[in-house]
């Protein structure tokens, strides 16, 4: 390599040839050069030697601040834990057992005591250690080159107990339960959370789970929140002397997120996916469902909740033939926030209670409120009815090879007036507009039909095809005779409609008695055949 000799000069020199070109200077540029480089190594050194010490004082506040944000967590955590299972039984608290703190990282033990879960007498105590880097940059985000500086990473897994000893057993003794999470300075939180896959096997049957992996994401005091996960499988079969229970989960994914309202309720989406769902009850054919699928949108406008609900499956075969998709969606307008929550928290505190105490002494159940109690439920049933809900059962419907049938029915809610009108009257008051509809493919019963036929062994083509004609068009004649639908086409549709004390049936115009007594006992004579 050439020296660093005027009046050539390589710039690399001190800096082990960084630019392997030489760059020719005048004598008196020189040194200048050298002063120049000196500075720069200074200043990086400089650098090195406050960022030391910006992380060592990081670590140092981390080590100060860690315990109290434990414990706020802690304390959180187990506020929402008793409101989960606030009214029954079941009890879940986590406790943080001891805290071991060093200067870049610490160790925590966490217990989680749970009270009967499933029986009175089982108690349950789980342990977890957490191996906590101190901020702001721990060293296992360093060693992946991410900077972005948070108070601490928490890295958790279950531990071997009594009580996790089959878990252990069954994960071949690798932890069954592990995560990390990131905790910024202003207290979020993002991480994820794996459960091992899991298998057992004995003389009632086999379990298997291939797993769980989870991605979350949660702001400070909780205010937004998300979170995504996916599993592969999970696999229960069950022997028994009367025949096999089985389900079976394949292929789920869900994502879900969402945001406090004002209200206090989160508002968001939820999304649950699943290739295939299947069981098996005891005396029954096998039930599989393909491309299940769920969704649920929660808003708030004025402080009113809306909410859409809907379940939607590809295909559902019975006895391992199938029978047709399917789907069910919900909506829900109007609803008053606050006074859905306060008598959701009236439920808990004066209802449930009651109701527990009915059922441990095996007696019906009836409800006494003080009068203190009762105006306070009829206020928060005022404002509710105030809001006029909305209620709707948007499409229920089952589509075959060759048709789909399918309902719809809308409730329009009112305010009543006084409640202590007799119930008759203020059921009627309370009822606004009902709008409904039902559509009955022909095709779809002549489908069904043959399914039926073939799961009860007959073979002939024709005799089935006679058969199933014969149920569908025996359904139209029965609805038209008796009045309680129309046939249009290749459906049978029947419509509804109330409003004003008044039902609009088909067209056929009457009060509210005359249906009652006309056509819901028309449709009960129909059942009985």
């Amino acid at each position: 390599m050439l020296g660093c000799r005027a009046p050539t000069v390589i710039i690399s020199c001190g800096f082990q040839s960084v630019l392997p070109v030489p760059v020719r200077l005048p004598p008196h540029q020189n040194g200048y050069l050298r002063v120049i480089m000196n500075k720069a190594a200074g200043i990086a050194v400089g650098v090195i030697v406050v960022a030391g010490v910006l992380v060592t004082a990081g670590a140092w506040y981390t080590g100060t601040k860690l315990e109290g944000a434990l414990n706020d967590s802690i304390s959180n955590a187990n506020q929402e834990l008793a409101k989960s299972f606030k009214g029954g039984e079941t009890s879940v608290t986590l406790k943080l057992v001891s805290l071991d703190k060093h200067f870049f990282s610490s160790t925590a033990h966490y217990s989680v005591d749970i009270q009967n879960l499933a029986d009175s007498t089982q108690n349950s105590q789980f342990l977890l250690v957490d191996q906590i880097e101190h901020g702001p940059i721990p060293l296992s985000r360093l060693k992946t080159l991410n900077l972005l500086p948070v108070m601490a990473l928490s890295n958790f897994q279950l531990e071997k107990s009594p009580s996790s000893e089959k878990w252990f057993a069954m994960s071949k003794d690798v932890t069954p339960l592990k995560g990390q999470a990131s905790i910024g300075y202003n207290r979020a939180t993002k991480g994820w959370l794996q459960m091992a896959p899991l298998e057992m096997t004995d003389v009632d049957g086999t379990f298997k789970f291939s797993g769980l992996d989870l991605k979350t994401d949660l702001s400070a005091d909780a205010e937004k929140y998300s979170a995504v996960g996916n599993m592969d499988n999970l696999q229960l079969n069950v022997a028994s002397p009367d025949g096999p229970v089985n389900v079976e989960i394949k292929g789920m994914t869900f994502d879900t997120g969402g945001t406090k309202g004002k209200s206090g309720f989160y508002l968001g989406h939820t999304n649950l996916k699943a290739q295939g769902f299947n069981f098996q009850v005891v005396g029954k054919p096998q039930v599989q469902i393909k491309d299940l699928a769920a969704v649920n949108l929660t808003q708030e406008d004025a402080g009113n909740l809306a909410a859409q609900v809907s379940y939607d499956a590809g295909m559902i075969a019975y006895g391992g033939k199938d029978v047709g998709a399917a789907h069910m969606g919900f909506k829900f307008a109007n609803v008053d926030a606050a006074a859905s929550q306060a008598l959701g928290q009236f439920y808990q505190d004066k209802i449930l209670p009651q109701q527990q105490a009915a059922a441990a002494q095996k007696q019906p159940f009836r409800l006494e409120l003080s009068p203190a109690d009762q105006e306070l439920m009829n206020t928060q049933l005022k404002k509710l009815f105030a809001a006029k809900p909305h209620v709707e059962l948007e499409k229920l419907s089952l589509k075959t090879s060759n048709g789909e049938s399918h309902v719809r029915i809308a409730v329009d809610l009112a305010d009543p007036g006084p409640l202590d009108q007799p119930a008759n009257a203020l059921v009627l008051k309370a009822l606004g507009e009902i709008n409904a509809k039902v559509v009955l493919s022909k095709p779809m019963i002549r489908d069904l039909a043959t399914q039926q036929a073939i799961r009860e062994g007959q073979t002939d083509l024709k005799v089935i095809a006679e058969q199933a004609k014969a149920a569908s068009d025996m359904a139209s004649v029965m609805a038209e005779m008796m009045q309680l639908a129309k046939v249009d086409g290749d459906n049978i549709v029947s419509d509804l409609h109330y409003a004003n004390d008044m039902v609009d049936f088909n067209g056929q115009k009457m009060t509210v008695q005359q249906f009652m007594s006309n056509i819901l006992g028309r449709i009960g004579a129909l059942g009985q055949q």
